[in-house]
């Protein structure tokens, strides 16, 4: 009897032991848990205040070198807005970040849109060569050029009933979609009219330099393109405007104009430079110039209101 209650108690410390053990081994690894947690970026980048959403998303976003240098800051509230962008370039994350520090005042869309159009160098300092290969999406401005040997090589001659002045080119694709809609504008009582189109380096550099040796090179910088930078090299721009209105402000406030920014993408066409682009173009408005993309394209950038150097910089380029 003495054996057995002996033989209990023993049992009974046994189970002590390795409950205590048991309770011990817990509370140690949890210990040891929480001190390796300290350590992960996940922990470190609560304690700044971001959220475990935030922290996933930045995860998911941004590479192993630009994360671990989260670490130690203050929480980047930009990084996040930017991030989230409908047009944000996971490359150009550092050229934001440097753009926001030099334009604090700045909100994220226009951070992003004016990064993503190269913005963020001066003008024909940041000289990229325009890959002809894109074809109606070729994008030539004040950072893509031309050679100044370059022609389209589908040139066609425009017929006489859609301009006025001296001949006029133009590429067959474009051509035979201004056709279609200068039929469907007519239907309304609208005739178009062309006033300019293909220029080669030669004719676009005695364009500038009219305006350069007029007004000085600021002057024909905002008003007209460098030779080797005017769209009208690529054989896709046309500058329209209608029977009834053969200037600018005269065609600004026409009909015409109001019918081809309802219908102009229907039919491929853009209007390149508008009154709120200025910023993202360095062009001063021109109602009359239209740019020929593709329906695909002009579709878009007219449902989504943006310039085609953003479409350009966020489908074609990156």
């Amino acid at each position: 009897m003495k054996k057995r209650r002996k033989l209990k108690k023993q049992v009974w410390v046994l189970l002590v032991v390795v409950l205590f053990l048991a309770i011990g081994g817990y509370a140690g690894k949890k210990i040891y848990d929480e001190a390796q947690y300290k350590k992960t970026n996940e922990y470190k980048l609560l304690q700044i205040g971001y959220s475990l959403e935030e922290i996933e998303k930045l995860e998911k976003t941004l590479d192993e070198k630009t994360f671990n240098n989260l670490l130690g800051q203050e929480k980047n509230e930009f990084l996040l807005k930017v991030i989230d962008e409908k047009y944000y370039i996971k490359d150009n994350l550092d050229r934001y970040l440097a753009f926001y520090t030099e334009h604090s005042d700045y909100n994220s869309t226009r951070i992003v849109s004016l990064v993503n159009t190269n913005n963020d160098y001066q003008y024909y300092d940041h000289d990229i060569d325009s890959n002809v290969k894109d074809d109606n999406l070729i994008i030539v401005n004040k950072f893509y050029h031309l050679s100044s040997d370059y022609a389209p090589d589908d040139l066609v001659d425009v017929s006489n009933q859609y301009y006025y002045g001296d001949g006029h080119k133009i590429r067959k694709v474009a051509y035979e979609a201004f056709k279609d809609m200068w039929s469907e504008a007519n239907k309304e009582g609208i005739y178009l009219i062309i006033n300019s189109s293909y220029r080669d380096f030669n004719e676009q550099k005695e364009v500038y330099d009219d305006y350069k040796d007029a007004n000085g090179t600021t002057y024909a910088d905002s008003i007209a393109a460098r030779p080797g930078y005017s769209e009208h090299q690529t054989g896709l721009s046309l500058d329209i405007f209608s029977k009834d209105a053969l200037n600018g402000d005269a065609f600004k406030v026409s009909k015409a104009y109001t019918w081809l920014v309802n219908n102009a993408h229907k039919y491929g066409f853009i209007e390149r430079y508008k009154e709120d682009t200025v910023e993202l173009t360095g062009f001063a408005p021109e109602s009359w110039h239209w740019r020929y993309v593709g329906v695909d394209a002009a579709t878009y950038i007219h449902d989504n209101n943006i310039t085609f150097d953003e479409y350009y910089a966020y489908f074609i380029a990156k």
